[in-house]
């Protein structure tokens, strides 16, 4: 659901239904899912660790396609 919305964005050129930003509406997705997962109070190292690991695979992906 994070990476549909901006692909079709980028293919359509334009929306009216929904505002992309840099990394807005991947951050506001990924931020709300972890905390689903984890407690980030109860488990501070895990929910950094899942944190960076997710976004890693996010940048490498989005880079991938932009290099594509």
């Amino acid at each position: 659901s994070s990476f549909v919305p901006p692909l079709i964005y980028s293919i359509l050129g334009s929306s009216r239904d929904i505002a992309i930003g840099p990394v807005a509406v991947i951050s506001l997705l990924l931020g709300s899912l972890l905390q689903e997962e984890i407690d980030p109070v109860l488990n501070p190292l895990e929910y950094y660790r899942l944190a960076f690991t997710a976004t890693f695979f996010a940048g490498v992906t989005q880079a991938a396609l932009g290099i594509c």
